[in-house]
């Protein structure tokens, strides 16, 4: 399938509550869009696998969040601004169902200064921060924990055995900002987890972030998948990163002059203008482009058809971006824009995740 026009007018036509003309089943799949998959109404492989994993999917997260509950509770206990974020918290603001969007973890998100009092307590109920292997829980080495705390706004997963053996370990990633290392800057973390309101999962009360200042965690993460060198290494470059974002706003009502408000104070209108001018490109739904309007800004046009996440590594892109969404040989294409130096990270950064 290399007809990238008829690709996303199939897109659109889901979209829209319409049974595409094409077979697009197997390409949702692969890029992760459950929601889109979900909506096609013949019954097929892909959409037979949805249906098995999404069952599966809503068992982790009962396992998860019961296993976390302790933590929950300390953190009202003792008063830690914190939110959940991604994960099945973003599944409901977007989807409207917490299973849609797949996940391995916890991530919550909370100020450096207390990562010391989460980390005790995780340490305390027996949380390990490792990596799961065949042979159980592998601790992280000294050297591993120095690299995470060193080049990352993230802590070291923290996991545990669960008791579940559909679900036989629990994750929880601990944040500390809502950039990227790279970023080489702070953002404004006690704004952001003052803009928080309560939800529940399973019976268990959690905080997430409000829907506009969920919608710019999301534009950030989401940016960060785009265009980190390593992750797009990896052929992270996914459909289902704009199913995100367009859903995400067709689905909230959040004001464009609030988003851009926000945007300003934390410094990150540009992010938000890149995430948002290519999901209108797949979608071409036009209340997306009162946004655009709102949050265009000189440098948010610049870093268009670039990526890297930095100015040192930022490079322009030679092929379409319809091509490098859907392209099959997408790695093989993204290679060819690096130098050695750019290898030569990606080769160290493998060796230290």
């Amino acid at each position: 399938m290399n007809d990238y026009t008829n690709i996303i007018a199939d897109i659109r036509k889901l979209a829209e509550g319409k049974q595409p003309g094409g077979d697009i089943a197997k390409l949702l799949y692969e890029h992760g869009c459950f929601y889109l998959l979900s909506k096609i109404s013949e019954r097929n492989e892909y959409t037979q696998r949805l249906q098995a994993e999404s069952q599966l999917n809503k068992i982790c997260i009962r396992e998860r969040y019961t296993v976390c509950r302790p933590l929950f509770e300390m953190l009202e206990q003792q008063r830690i601004p914190y939110a959940v974020i991604k994960g099945a918290v973003l599944s409901q603001a977007v989807y409207g169902d917490i299973s849609i969007r797949k996940s391995g973890d916890i991530d919550i998100l909370i100020r450096r200064d207390d990562i010391d009092a989460v980390k005790s307590f995780l340490m305390q109920s027996g949380f390990v921060q490792g990596r799961v292997t065949d042979a159980g829980i592998a601790p992280f080495t000294r050297r591993e924990l120095v690299f995470q705390a060193g080049f990352s706004h993230q802590a070291a997963p923290f996991v545990i055995e669960g008791k579940n053996p559909v679900c036989p370990y629990v994750n929880v990633d601990v944040n500390m900002d809502v950039l990227w290392g790279e970023s080489g800057r702070w953002s404004d973390m006690d704004f952001i987890l003052s803009q928080t309101q309560s939800m529940d999962i399973h019976g268990i009360a959690v905080r997430k972030l409000s829907p506009a200042v969920e919608f710019i965690a999301l534009c950030l993460h989401h940016y960060k998948d785009m265009n980190s060198i390593y992750l797009l290494a990896e052929g992270n470059f996914k459909l289902s990163l704009f199913c995100d974002i367009y859903f995400y706003l067709r689905n909230n009502a959040i004001d464009a002059d609030e988003l851009k408000d926000i945007g300003e104070r934390l410094n990150v209108i540009a992010f938000m203008y890149y995430c948002i001018f290519y999901a209108e490109k797949i979608f071409g739904d036009g209340f997306l482009r009162a946004y655009l309007g709102a949050l265009k800004t000189a440098k948010g046009e610049d870093i268009l058809d670039t990526f890297g996440l930095d100015d040192e590594e930022r490079k322009p892109w030679s092929v379409s971006f319809e091509e490098r969404l859907f392209s099959e040989s997408f790695n093989e294409m993204f290679m060819r824009h690096l130098n050695d130096k750019d290898k030569e990270k990606i080769r160290m950064n493998s060796l230290m995740t």
